[in-house]
């Protein structure tokens, strides 16, 4: 069915081999403060059938494709739907209650953006803190990508199709590429209220640390080769810096550690 409102919204949720949390992430679509026009399930491959989890949720919509990666899978979903805004919610993660009621908000505040986020909290057996940062302009989102976390985000459907969506040769920070090449043409906005809960696990995506910040360096790449004007290049040359706090490059170091190290062989001398 065919939804012209610009404000009407999908949650598209892709799954692969998370699929014991796939239900956590269901029910927190269901469970908005303002509902969903469209819940759509993004069945990525998944060896497991999903039938019987399909079979507890007739008001969202499941659609399988063999794996084709994650940035396929939100594509698919992005093409199932004609909501005007568009929530990725990965399958292992969950929305808090006011998601959808906080980005429509955002975007009615800004409604030329191209996407709006929010802040998230990060789970795992130790602690639960929330993470959020708040950026300005294109030039913030060249150092790094302080979005952090899609789930946050709520996208303008037309605009993201019109800029091709995510790019299904990356293997890893297709988000952030999707912001990056988005904010060549459109605002974007942050808001400050939480909006998703971020489940840190064994299994992550993000925790192979050195193929994460191989794939950091290709989108950098990548941008740098779409052309920078004078300000935009000496912010994207910052960009090393501010990553290796988080995901030192292959034979290099943090700068807490090489300024630990400094001082180590200061205190020795």
């Amino acid at each position: 069915m065919k939804i012209d409102d610009s404000n009407s919204v999908a949650v598209v949720i892709p799954c692969f081999r998370q699929v014991g949390f796939l239900p956590d992430a269901i029910e927190s679509a269901l469970s908005q403060a303002v509902a969903p026009n469209e819940i759509i399930v993004v069945d990525d491959g998944n060896e497991q059938d999903l039938s019987a989890i399909a079979s507890e949720y007739p008001l969202v919509r499941f659609v399988r494709q063999e794996n084709r990666g994650l940035a396929a899978a939100r594509n698919r979903g992005l093409n199932e739907t004609s909501s005007g805004k568009v929530i990725f919610l990965d399958a292992d993660d969950s929305l808090l209650e006011g998601a959808v009621e906080a980005g429509l908000r955002c975007f009615g505040a800004n409604p030329a953006a191209a996407f709006v986020y929010g802040g998230f909290e990060e789970t795992s057996r130790e602690h639960t803190q929330v993470r959020f940062t708040s950026i300005e302009d294109r030039l913030d989102l060249l150092r790094c990508n302080w979005v952090a976390m899609i789930g946050t985000v709520m996208f303008d459907r037309t605009i993201l199709l019109e800029n091709g969506g995510f790019d299904e040769t990356l293997g890893m920070c297709e988000d952030w590429d999707a912001y990056l090449r988005l904010s060549r043409t459109h605002p974007f906005a942050a808001h400050d209220e939480t909006v998703a809960r971020y489940r840190k696990h064994d299994a992550n995506m993000s925790a192979d640390e050195t193929k994460l910040r191989w794939w950091i360096d290709e989108v950098r790449r990548r941008e740098c080769e779409r052309g920078l004007n004078p300000s935009e290049l000496r912010a994207w040359s910052q960009g090393p810096e501010v990553w290796d706090r988080y995901y030192p490059a292959p034979g290099r170091l943090s700068r807490p550690e090489r300024i630990r190290r400094k001082l180590s062989r200061a205190l020795r001398i």
